[in-house]
């Protein structure tokens, strides 16, 4: 059957660069040695591949793919005599395999990427996306409340409502205003406080601004800058703030590049995961974060100038408003309390405009984390901070978007959070592992021109260049200007894009004073190369 398949298909590649038999040994221990003999562990794991590599979540429509696909029986290593398994074996066998075996597997294909050169370490970015769970909206069911100690035979099986009274309450009236706001809109109003869903008791009630409400799961990813490899994944509970899983995702990363003697210096997120104690135990592990504050956060009070060495605020009347004690808010979060005395607050003029007419002094507040925030804001304004908001929405955005759209995770079929995480686990094997083929083998055919321009036609050139950079990139077309030469050279690469020889293109073209500066990651061309007239 191989002489059916190129050499140069896609998963002969992927059999010949990658071996297979690190499966075994993990899951040796799930194995019986005697009885019937069960799915062949490296089989498994190549399906699992198979199906999030052509996009495909049904076990069922996966079986019937590689019954009549050559290159991926094999792949499997099966011939065209031999059954494949049925999609119950492939289902049951998931079920039974602990969360641990998929992320060991995971962990293997990280540390391949690492012997690839593909990871730096140093630099993690990580956000978040919801993926739809296996359940509707359309049959969530009522909790049980606290006080209905005893069953009834409709609600036996609901949870309890794990809410305070006053949240509950909160929640009621909350949902009263709107019936009130909108009396005629159909539909039923639910919370995760007070409903859950009896198809999968995990799955949680997940809703973006502008989009439909859904039941979903949260997909937790860390990505490393340099070549955009899947360094974490894990499936989270979707009630809760990015911020609360900040700490999790990095100490479990810290500790999969610790195992391959990679060391990771910075962390990089959007404004979902800023929290003072993030911040805070961020330093406290000699990491540099570029996480934007969220919006709440405000800097500075208007008309008080704060003095950190003192701990005190002073008003535009020169008066202060010193330490009192520290309290919590509502949501129960950490402050610092400052306020002037009363004294003081009688006889100022602008008394009326500042404190208010029932209030006897000036009361402030702010977060006993002040200090971390205001060096995380110094730390984004300068130009590192921004490169790295750039960096952030070019590096995991797209991986995020490349799992959803294009290895199967649209929506998650399996039920519970392990069976989530053990999807998300095969989906990140499978994007990794493209990489690594991808990264290992060149592209024939590439072709490179070295042309002399004239001289009237070189400022020609580079006004195309920089006024048409799209253009230029599209062609393939890089500019080179040698310090050593004012020969203008012109480089048309007909591999529009792909690597040549090990080297990759410039992704934009600046001109500088007597030189131009090529703008892009990991661009290099052989010494041979430049040989100016």
């Amino acid at each position: 059957m191989l002489k059916l398949v190129p050499a140069r298909h896609f998963y002969q590649q992927l059999l010949h660069t990658v071996d297979f038999s690190f499966v075994r040994p993990l899951f040796a221990p799930f194995y019986s040695t005697g009885g019937r003999p069960s799915l062949d562990p490296v089989v498994f794991v190549k399906l699992l591949l198979v199906g999030h590599l052509e996009n495909i979540t049904s076990d069922r429509k996966l079986l019937e793919l590689a019954q009549l696909h050559v290159g991926i029986r094999a792949f499997l290593g099966y011939d065209f005599a031999q059954p494949l398994p049925w999609h119950s074996t492939l289902s049951r066998t998931r079920q039974r395999l602990p969360v641990s075996v998929f992320e060991a597997c995971f962990t293997h294909v990280v540390g391949l990427c690492i012997q690839q050169g593909l990871v730096s370490g140093h630099t993690q970015v990580m956000d978040s996306a919801y993926i739809k769970a296996n359940a509707s909206m359309s049959r969530l069911q009522p909790k049980r409340s606290g006080e209905a100690s005893v069953p009834t035979p409709g609600n036996s099986q609901a949870p309890l409502v794990t809410a305070s009274a006053d949240r509950v309450k909160h929640i009621q009236r909350f949902h009263a205003a709107i019936r009130k706001a909108a009396p005629n809109k159909a539909g039923h109003l639910v919370s995760n406080l007070t409903h859950y869903s009896p198809a999968d008791p995990e799955a949680r009630v997940a809703f973006k601004p502008g989009k439909p409400r859904m039941l979903a799961y949260t997909a937790s990813v860390s990505v490393d800058a340099t070549r955009h490899v899947i360094t974490h994944i894990h499936a989270d509970l979707a009630d809760w703030r990015d911020s609360r899983y900040l700490l999790a995702i990095v100490d479990a990363t810290q500790q999969r590049l610790h195992q391959f003697g990679q060391v990771m210096t910075t962390v990089v997120a959007d404004a979902g995961y800023s929290s003072g104690e993030n911040y805070e135990h961020l330093e406290k592990r000699n990491l540099t974060g570029f996480i934007p504050a969220h919006g709440k956060y405000k800097a500075e009070h208007p008309g008080f100038t704060y003095d950190a060495a003192a701990d005190h605020y002073t008003c535009r009347q020169g008066k202060r408003l010193t330490f009192d004690k520290q309290i919590l808010d509502r949501q129960g979060n950490p402050k610092k309390r400052y306020w002037a005395r009363a004294a003081d607050c009688k006889h100022c003029p602008l008394a009326a405009e500042c404190k208010g007419k029932k209030a006897r002094e000036k009361r402030l507040h702010h977060t006993v984390y002040k200090v971390q925030y205001d060096r995380m804001l110094a730390r984004l304004a300068t130009r590192v901070g921004q490169r790295m908001r750039q960096l952030r929405a070019s590096t995991v955005e797209p991986v995020l978007g490349s799992l959803i759209t294009y290895f199967g995770l649209r929506h998650i079929t399996k039920k519970g959070q392990a069976g989530a995480a053990k999807v998300l686990y095969a989906a990140a094997m499978a994007y990794n592992l493209k990489k690594c083929l991808r990264a290992g083998s060149c592209q024939p055919g590439g072709l490179g021109i070295a042309l002399p321009a004239p001289a009237p036609f070189r400022w020609i050139l580079l006004y195309f260049c920089n006024s048409h950079r799209s253009y230029t990139r599209h062609l393939g077309i890089v500019v080179v200007l040698l310090p050593t030469t004012p020969v203008l050279q012109l480089w048309y690469f007909a591999g529009m894009g792909r690597p040549l020889n090990g080297c990759f293109f410039a992704r934009g073209i600046f001109r500088f004073p007597r030189r131009l500066f090529l703008c892009g990651g990991n661009f290099s061309v052989p010494a041979s190369v430049f040989c100016p007239e």
